[in-house]
């Protein structure tokens, strides 16, 4: 028997994955180890396989999706292929892009709570961990008897965060966690992790597509490209070669691309480049904007407008704008201020409680449904929820056809 290495966490051992129904590989000979108590951010193109290295990190892949494998996976001393995925489970925690697939409970509260039933606690020991997790996250205790399905993208990957750490896992998995948070949230999240790693030496591994969060965040840092991982090292020493980034579909932080562009030393940390820069922007001098043309005629008119979810959530409170023809709005605010619900009550998805909607001059409520759609187009944050037809010829077409 041999002598397991306490301080890797995972071994990935020239792993081959592909998908069933696949030809290609969505890991190709893939290599990578995670040590204990370090965050490795994993970063490459969209389908360079790192969202199928977490589910293989899990032994999600192959147990339970079907494919053809090879290769060698060692997760906290246990073979990810023959042990089982719910005993990897109760020490390996992961949370994916989308918390929506993850939800199951109809409120917060018994959504962390089911987590934590492997543990076999006590009510009070089970209360006190619940609560816990919810402020490691940044959620109030108020929360705890709201469906997940009801918050806001933010705060439900939040609430997802809080199920996965509740059960305090040696290894945890995030998949693109901050893809739907606000810099607010991001910041919540990030100072949740950091306290995780440092109160209870839990290994994070996080996929992320935002440079700049894994620079603040990661010890070290792996980019994949179609299967294999393709530059490896510290953040500095990764983000210092921006031409073999790129060429993985992966960007450097702005600050670094703004100290080379300038001349400046490389960097790659806001910090980093605060001093440097100052001493650039000395010499530049004010321009005043004189605003432009005059503004064209309503489009869209929201007066005093109110919302509120069933089981008494009040989204919008009093909701008043106009959007002007050749106007470029962006509504901007934390999550769940009611940004997304302002935009369905507009565009017909959702009938206000009170207050007023026009487009056009004409209410909302006086078009059908399909004149309305032909004026105000509506994409939703995740696509997920539009897409419907097998082909994208046929999913473009079909709005055409109801012209």
């Amino acid at each position: 028997m041999g002598v397991v290495d306490v301080s890797r966490v995972a071994v990935v051992e020239n792993v081959w994955w592909r998908y069933e129904g696949r030809s290609d590989y969505a890991l190709r000979g893939l290599s990578l180890e995670v040590e204990r108590g370090e965050v490795l951010a994993v970063m490459g193109h969209s389908g360079a396989g790192k969202t199928t290295l977490a589910l293989t990190l899990t032994g999600i892949v192959p147990q339970r999706v079907p494919g053809e494998f090879r290769g060698r996976v060692e997760v906290l001393g246990m073979n990810a292929l023959k042990v089982d995925v719910t005993e990897i489970a109760k020490r390996a925690a992961i949370v994916f892009e989308d918390p929506e697939i993850q939800f199951v409970m109809s409120t917060v509260e018994d959504e962390i709570a089911l987590a934590l039933e492997p543990l076999r606690l006590s009510r009070e020991e089970m209360r006190e961990r619940i609560l816990w997790s919810l402020e490691l996250v940044g959620l109030e205790r108020s929360f705890l008897g709201r469906s997940p399905l009801q918050l806001s993208g933010g705060e439900k990957q939040r609430v997802a965060i809080a199920a996965a750490v509740a059960r305090e896992p040696e290894l945890l998995i995030l998949d693109e966690p901050t893809s739907d948070l606000d810099p607010i949230g991001k910041e919540e999240v990030v100072a949740a992790m950091r306290r995780l790693r440092d109160q209870l030496d839990t290994t994070v591994v996080l996929i992320e597509h935002e440079p700049e969060y894994v620079a603040e965040f990661a010890d070290r840092v792996a980019v994949l490209k179609e299967g294999r991982v393709v530059l490896e090292g510290a953040p500095g020493e990764v983000f210092s070669k921006a031409d073999e980034l790129k060429s993985c579909g992966v960007y450097p932080p702005d600050v670094s691309e703004l100290s080379a562009r300038l001349g400046l030393k490389p960097v790659y940390r806001f910090e980093q480049a605060l001093e440097q820069l100052r001493a650039v922007v000395k010499g530049f001098r004010s321009v005043k904007f004189d605003g432009g043309g005059q503004p064209g005629e309503i489009l869209i008119e929201c007066r005093d407008v109110h919302y509120a979810y069933p089981g008494g959530v009040n989204a919008l409170k009093g909701a008043s704008l106009e959007v002007r023809s050749g106007e470029l709005i962006a509504l901007v605010g934390p999550n769940g201020s009611g940004k997304t619900t302002l935009a369905k009550v507009v565009c017909g998805l959702l009938k206000p409680s009170a207050g007023e909607v026009r487009v056009l001059g004409k209410r909302v409520d006086e078009y059908d449904r399909l004149t309305l759609s032909s004026l105000v187009a509506y994409v939703y944050q995740n696509p997920d929820h539009q897409i419907f037809n097998k082909t994208v010829y046929e999913e473009v077409a079909f709005g055409l056809r109801l012209r």
